[in-house]
Protein backbone atom coordinates (compact mmCIF):
# COMPACT_ATOMS: atom_id res chain seq x y z
CA UNK A 1 0.00 0.00 0.00
CA UNK A 2 1.67 3.61 -0.85
CA UNK A 3 1.59 5.73 2.11
CA UNK A 4 -0.23 9.06 1.54
CA UNK A 5 1.36 12.12 1.40
CA UNK A 6 1.90 14.54 4.69
CA UNK A 7 -0.72 17.04 3.38
CA UNK A 8 -3.39 14.44 2.83
CA UNK A 9 -2.47 13.21 6.30
CA UNK A 10 -2.96 16.46 8.09
CA UNK A 11 -6.22 17.38 5.64
CA UNK A 12 -7.58 13.75 7.00
CA UNK A 13 -6.90 14.87 10.87
CA UNK A 14 -8.02 18.25 10.56
CA UNK A 15 -11.38 16.49 9.54
CA UNK A 16 -11.52 13.72 11.80
CA UNK A 17 -15.02 13.09 13.67
CA UNK A 18 -16.04 16.69 12.45
CA UNK A 19 -19.41 17.28 10.46
CA UNK A 20 -17.43 17.94 7.32
CA UNK A 21 -16.16 14.28 7.37
CA UNK A 22 -19.85 12.73 8.61
CA UNK A 23 -21.34 14.43 5.19
CA UNK A 24 -18.76 13.19 3.29
CA UNK A 25 -19.07 9.75 4.50
CA UNK A 26 -22.81 9.72 4.26
CA UNK A 27 -22.51 10.53 0.58
CA UNK A 28 -19.55 8.03 0.02
CA UNK A 29 -21.45 5.29 2.00
CA UNK A 30 -24.33 5.97 0.44
CA UNK A 31 -23.08 5.50 -2.86
CA UNK A 32 -21.26 2.22 -1.86
CA UNK A 33 -24.71 0.85 -0.30
CA UNK A 34 -25.98 0.50 -3.56
CA UNK A 35 -23.47 -0.82 -5.49
CA UNK A 36 -23.06 -3.39 -3.08
CA UNK A 37 -26.67 -3.98 -2.71
CA UNK A 38 -26.50 -7.56 -3.59
CA UNK A 39 -23.97 -8.26 -1.07
CA UNK A 40 -25.69 -6.37 1.81
CA UNK A 41 -28.98 -8.18 1.03
CA UNK A 42 -28.07 -11.71 2.83
CA UNK A 43 -26.94 -10.06 5.97
CA UNK A 44 -29.04 -11.17 8.83
CA UNK A 45 -27.31 -9.91 12.01
CA UNK A 46 -25.50 -7.16 12.56
CA UNK A 47 -23.22 -6.83 15.97
CA UNK A 48 -21.65 -4.13 17.80
CA UNK A 49 -19.42 -4.61 20.78
CA UNK A 50 -19.48 -3.28 24.71
CA UNK A 51 -17.31 -3.11 27.83
CA UNK A 52 -14.03 -1.41 28.56
CA UNK A 53 -11.28 -0.19 25.81
CA UNK A 54 -8.09 -2.30 25.72
CA UNK A 55 -10.02 -5.73 26.47
CA UNK A 56 -9.18 -7.69 23.45
CA UNK A 57 -12.12 -6.47 21.14
CA UNK A 58 -10.03 -5.94 18.20
CA UNK A 59 -8.75 -9.69 17.81
CA UNK A 60 -11.69 -10.87 18.36
CA UNK A 61 -13.47 -8.47 15.82
CA UNK A 62 -10.41 -9.80 13.74
CA UNK A 63 -10.64 -13.27 14.13
CA UNK A 64 -14.39 -13.32 13.34
CA UNK A 65 -13.83 -11.52 10.39
CA UNK A 66 -12.03 -14.37 8.81
CA UNK A 67 -14.92 -16.16 8.62
CA UNK A 68 -16.30 -16.59 5.12
CA UNK A 69 -19.87 -15.17 6.08
CA UNK A 70 -19.13 -12.79 8.50
CA UNK A 71 -17.43 -8.97 7.78
CA UNK A 72 -16.23 -7.06 11.18
CA UNK A 73 -14.44 -3.70 11.31
CA UNK A 74 -12.13 -2.01 13.79
CA UNK A 75 -13.58 0.59 15.55
CA UNK A 76 -15.75 2.31 12.99
CA UNK A 77 -17.55 3.99 15.93
CA UNK A 78 -21.19 3.01 14.12
CA UNK A 79 -23.10 4.55 16.98
CA UNK A 80 -21.73 7.52 15.97
CA UNK A 81 -23.10 7.18 12.27
CA UNK A 82 -26.36 6.11 13.87
CA UNK A 83 -27.11 9.11 15.93
CA UNK A 84 -25.94 11.15 12.79
CA UNK A 85 -29.38 9.37 10.69
CA UNK A 86 -27.50 7.05 8.38
CA UNK A 87 -29.37 4.52 7.17
CA UNK A 88 -29.05 0.56 7.37
CA UNK A 89 -27.31 0.18 4.13
CA UNK A 90 -24.90 2.65 4.82
CA UNK A 91 -23.87 1.63 8.29
CA UNK A 92 -23.52 -2.22 7.05
CA UNK A 93 -21.48 -0.46 3.77
CA UNK A 94 -19.52 1.61 6.12
CA UNK A 95 -17.94 -1.63 8.19
CA UNK A 96 -17.51 -3.90 5.13
CA UNK A 97 -15.65 -0.95 3.72
CA UNK A 98 -13.21 -0.22 6.62
CA UNK A 99 -12.81 -3.53 7.11
CA UNK A 100 -11.53 -3.85 3.56
CA UNK A 101 -9.47 -1.49 3.73
CA UNK A 102 -7.95 -3.02 7.03
CA UNK A 103 -7.52 -6.87 5.63
CA UNK A 104 -5.58 -4.75 3.02
CA UNK A 105 -3.24 -3.21 5.61
CA UNK A 106 -3.09 -6.81 7.10
CA UNK A 107 -5.19 -5.45 10.37
CA UNK A 108 -2.17 -3.87 11.54
CA UNK A 109 -2.68 -2.07 15.04
CA UNK A 110 -0.54 0.32 16.97
CA UNK A 111 0.67 -0.92 20.18
CA UNK A 112 2.68 1.26 23.55
CA UNK A 113 6.32 1.90 22.31
CA UNK A 114 6.08 2.25 18.63
CA UNK A 115 5.23 -1.66 18.51
CA UNK A 116 2.46 -2.76 15.46
CA UNK A 117 0.32 -6.08 15.81
CA UNK A 118 -0.85 -8.22 13.26
CA UNK A 119 -4.06 -9.86 13.48
CA UNK A 120 -3.89 -10.99 10.01
CA UNK A 121 -5.14 -14.45 9.28
CA UNK A 122 -3.68 -15.96 6.10
CA UNK A 123 -6.13 -18.36 5.27
CA UNK A 124 -8.86 -16.74 6.12
CA UNK A 125 -11.69 -14.33 4.73
CA UNK A 126 -10.85 -11.12 6.27
CA UNK A 127 -12.37 -8.00 4.79
CA UNK A 128 -14.51 -10.07 1.79
CA UNK A 129 -17.57 -12.91 1.87
CA UNK A 130 -17.87 -15.44 0.33
CA UNK A 131 -22.17 -15.25 1.65
CA UNK A 132 -22.43 -12.65 3.77
CA UNK A 133 -24.40 -12.83 6.49
CA UNK A 134 -23.00 -11.65 9.87
CA UNK A 135 -21.41 -7.17 9.95
CA UNK A 136 -20.29 -5.18 12.59
CA UNK A 137 -17.93 -3.36 14.08
CA UNK A 138 -15.35 -3.73 17.28
CA UNK A 139 -15.70 -0.37 18.93
CA UNK A 140 -16.55 -1.13 22.25
CA UNK A 141 -15.75 1.92 24.61
CA UNK A 142 -17.65 4.97 22.45
CA UNK A 143 -20.50 2.08 22.14
CA UNK A 144 -20.74 1.66 25.73
CA UNK A 145 -20.63 5.21 27.06
CA UNK A 146 -23.26 6.56 24.34
CA UNK A 147 -25.32 3.73 25.01
CA UNK A 148 -25.15 4.34 28.55
CA UNK A 149 -25.68 8.49 28.16
CA UNK A 150 -28.81 8.19 25.80
CA UNK A 151 -31.54 5.38 26.52
CA UNK A 152 -33.02 5.77 23.06
CA UNK A 153 -29.71 4.74 21.06
CA UNK A 154 -30.58 1.42 21.66
CA UNK A 155 -33.90 1.25 20.72
CA UNK A 156 -32.71 3.39 17.47
CA UNK A 157 -29.73 1.00 16.68
CA UNK A 158 -33.03 -1.88 16.38
CA UNK A 159 -35.30 0.20 14.48
CA UNK A 160 -32.57 1.10 11.94
CA UNK A 161 -31.35 -2.02 11.26
CA UNK A 162 -34.87 -3.87 11.38
CA UNK A 163 -35.40 -6.79 9.53
CA UNK A 164 -31.78 -7.65 10.61
CA UNK A 165 -30.99 -8.69 13.89
CA UNK A 166 -28.93 -6.97 16.34
CA UNK A 167 -26.73 -8.65 18.88
CA UNK A 168 -23.80 -7.48 21.42
CA UNK A 169 -20.66 -9.17 22.17
CA UNK A 170 -19.13 -8.17 25.76
CA UNK A 171 -15.84 -8.79 26.01
CA UNK A 172 -14.44 -9.20 29.68
CA UNK A 173 -10.71 -8.76 30.89
CA UNK A 174 -8.71 -9.26 33.67
CA UNK A 175 -9.67 -5.60 35.43
CA UNK A 176 -5.73 -5.31 36.58
CA UNK A 177 -4.42 -5.40 33.02
CA UNK A 178 -7.02 -2.75 31.83
CA UNK A 179 -6.64 -0.52 34.10
CA UNK A 180 -2.84 -1.38 34.10
CA UNK A 181 -3.00 -0.71 30.01
CA UNK A 182 -4.79 3.01 30.44
CA UNK A 183 -2.33 3.77 32.64
CA UNK A 184 0.57 3.15 30.37
CA UNK A 185 -0.63 4.20 27.07
CA UNK A 186 -2.76 6.96 28.27
CA UNK A 187 -0.04 8.28 30.40
CA UNK A 188 -2.74 8.29 33.46
CA UNK A 189 -2.95 7.91 36.68
CA UNK A 190 -4.08 5.07 38.79
CA UNK A 191 -7.35 7.57 40.62
CA UNK A 192 -7.97 8.56 36.72
CA UNK A 193 -7.93 5.25 35.01
CA UNK A 194 -9.76 3.64 37.70
CA UNK A 195 -12.77 6.07 37.53
CA UNK A 196 -13.40 5.70 33.91
CA UNK A 197 -13.24 2.04 34.44
CA UNK A 198 -15.37 2.04 37.42
CA UNK A 199 -17.47 3.96 35.37
CA UNK A 200 -17.72 1.99 32.51
CA UNK A 201 -18.66 -0.89 34.88
CA UNK A 202 -21.43 1.00 36.19
CA UNK A 203 -23.31 1.58 33.00
CA UNK A 204 -22.58 -1.86 31.89
CA UNK A 205 -24.80 -3.67 34.33
CA UNK A 206 -28.40 -1.83 33.44
CA UNK A 207 -27.14 -1.33 29.56
CA UNK A 208 -26.93 -5.35 29.33
CA UNK A 209 -30.44 -5.74 31.14
CA UNK A 210 -31.97 -3.38 28.50
CA UNK A 211 -29.87 -5.34 25.68
CA UNK A 212 -31.62 -8.64 27.19
CA UNK A 213 -29.33 -11.94 28.05
CA UNK A 214 -30.97 -13.99 24.65
CA UNK A 215 -29.07 -10.80 22.82
CA UNK A 216 -25.49 -10.36 24.47
CA UNK A 217 -22.75 -12.81 24.64
CA UNK A 218 -19.84 -12.44 27.46
CA UNK A 219 -17.15 -13.89 26.70
CA UNK A 220 -13.46 -13.60 28.51
CA UNK A 221 -10.37 -12.86 27.12
CA UNK A 222 -8.59 -15.22 28.98
CA UNK A 223 -11.39 -18.11 27.50
CA UNK A 224 -9.84 -17.16 24.07
CA UNK A 225 -6.54 -17.89 25.27
CA UNK A 226 -7.28 -21.02 27.40
CA UNK A 227 -9.52 -22.44 24.31
CA UNK A 228 -9.91 -20.58 20.71
CA UNK A 229 -11.76 -22.84 19.14
CA UNK A 230 -14.42 -23.08 22.07
CA UNK A 231 -14.81 -19.42 21.99
CA UNK A 232 -14.96 -18.69 18.22
CA UNK A 233 -17.15 -21.80 18.15
CA UNK A 234 -19.68 -20.39 20.43
CA UNK A 235 -19.71 -16.79 18.98
CA UNK A 236 -20.44 -17.96 15.56
CA UNK A 237 -23.05 -19.90 17.02
CA UNK A 238 -24.68 -16.95 19.10
CA UNK A 239 -24.25 -14.88 15.81
CA UNK A 240 -26.11 -17.60 13.30
CA UNK A 241 -23.37 -19.12 11.84
CA UNK A 242 -21.31 -22.30 11.82
CA UNK A 243 -17.14 -22.79 12.44
CA UNK A 244 -16.30 -24.85 10.56
CA UNK A 245 -12.84 -26.88 10.18
CA UNK A 246 -10.71 -24.03 8.41
CA UNK A 247 -12.46 -21.52 9.85
CA UNK A 248 -11.40 -22.81 13.50
CA UNK A 249 -7.72 -23.70 12.34
CA UNK A 250 -7.21 -21.19 10.65
CA UNK A 251 -8.63 -17.93 13.29
CA UNK A 252 -6.83 -20.64 16.28
CA UNK A 253 -3.47 -20.33 14.97
CA UNK A 254 -3.28 -16.39 14.72
CA UNK A 255 -4.59 -16.43 18.58
CA UNK A 256 -0.98 -15.70 20.84
CA UNK A 257 0.19 -18.62 23.36
CA UNK A 258 0.68 -16.22 25.88
CA UNK A 259 -1.45 -13.52 27.42
CA UNK A 260 0.06 -9.56 27.86
CA UNK A 261 -0.26 -9.02 31.31
CA UNK A 262 0.35 -5.21 31.42
CA UNK A 263 -0.55 -5.39 35.29
CA UNK A 264 3.04 -6.83 36.15
CA UNK A 265 4.45 -3.49 34.39
CA UNK A 266 2.75 -1.16 37.01
CA UNK A 267 3.80 -0.64 40.58
CA UNK A 268 0.12 -1.23 42.82
CA UNK A 269 0.23 0.51 45.89
CA UNK A 270 -1.65 -1.17 48.73
CA UNK A 271 -4.94 0.94 48.49
CA UNK A 272 -4.90 0.92 45.10
CA UNK A 273 -4.78 -3.12 45.06
CA UNK A 274 -7.77 -2.68 47.55
CA UNK A 275 -9.90 -0.94 45.26
CA UNK A 276 -9.59 -2.82 42.32
CA UNK A 277 -9.75 -5.88 44.99
CA UNK A 278 -13.63 -4.57 45.99
CA UNK A 279 -14.72 -3.26 42.60
CA UNK A 280 -14.13 -6.95 40.90
CA UNK A 281 -16.43 -8.03 44.53
CA UNK A 282 -19.30 -5.65 42.93
CA UNK A 283 -19.55 -6.63 39.37
CA UNK A 284 -20.43 -10.43 38.65
CA UNK A 285 -18.92 -10.59 35.31
CA UNK A 286 -15.72 -10.13 37.08
CA UNK A 287 -15.91 -12.42 39.17
CA UNK A 288 -12.79 -14.77 40.17
CA UNK A 289 -9.97 -12.04 38.92
CA UNK A 290 -6.68 -11.12 40.71
CA UNK A 291 -3.93 -9.68 40.40
CA UNK A 292 -1.71 -12.77 41.32
CA UNK A 293 -3.75 -14.80 38.96
CA UNK A 294 -1.86 -17.36 36.51
CA UNK A 295 -2.04 -16.97 32.55
CA UNK A 296 -4.12 -18.65 30.59
CA UNK A 297 -2.33 -20.81 28.66
CA UNK A 298 -3.96 -20.08 25.10
CA UNK A 299 -3.53 -17.18 22.88
CA UNK A 300 -4.37 -13.01 23.48
CA UNK A 301 -4.45 -10.02 21.52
Amino acid sequence: MTTAPGWASSAKDAVRRTPVQTAWRSVAFAAGAIRERELLAGVQTYVLFIGHARSGHSVIGALLDAHRQIVISDELDATRYVRAGFTRGQLLYGSVDKARRQALNLRRKQGRGGTTYSYHVPDGWQGRAEELRVVGDSQAGWTTRRLAADESLLRRIRERMAPIAVRFVHVVRNPYDNIATMMLRGGRTFDSAFAQYAANCDSIVPLADRIGSSQLHRVRHEALVADPRDTLTELCRFLGVKADEPYLAAASARVYRSPARSRTEVAWRPEDDRRVSELIGRFEFLSGYARDDEPASGASG
